[in-house]
């Protein structure tokens, strides 16, 4: 857009900016909440159908001496460090098999192994003011699909 048309429209880059921001952060937050709520309610879940054994992982005993969040703690750091190890290593192979000295030369060897992808123009359109119109656009476009095929 330019200045004409966001004077026209009573809006700016900069509230268009914050409304971004404002809109990643309550995302971000219902999400957190989302994921709180779901590990908070299995914990209870597990609470519930078994206290002595969920007490039993929370603390070490006896007969398990080692607590199930020592052993949740030692598995995810293995685990990590084994992924990000082994793609790493798969990364770096893949790097000297082809032979290329920087990102450059990288992208092009790779695109000449890739097919490539035929570039046809876009029927549609791309820019949506609100999620609404996006639906609304999505259900006329189907429509328009529904009556060329009972038309054939």
């Amino acid at each position: 857009m330019n200045t004409d048309e966001n004077d026209k429209n009573g809006s700016s880059d900069l509230e268009d900016k914050y409304f971004k921001i404002k809109a990643g952060i309550f995302l971000t937050s219902v999400t957190g909440m989302s994921i709180l709520g779901g590990f908070g309610m299995t914990l209870a879940m597990a609470k519930k159908q078994d206290p002595a054994m969920f007490a039993k992982g929370i603390h070490g005993t006896r007969e398990i001496p080692e607590s199930g969040i020592s052993l949740a703690t030692r598995a995810l750091a293995r685990g990590s460090l084994y992924s990000v190890a082994g793609f790493s290593l798969f990364c770096f192979t893949v790097w000297k098999l082809m032979g290329v000295h920087n990102f450059v030369e990288f992208r092009q060897k790779v695109g000449s192994f890739l097919p490539t992808i035929p570039k046809s123009p876009n029927p549609g359109r791309s820019d949506f003011k609100t999620i609404r119109d996006l639906f609304n656009y999505i259900i006329e476009e189907d429509e328009k699909e529904k009556k060329a095929k009972k038309a054939t």
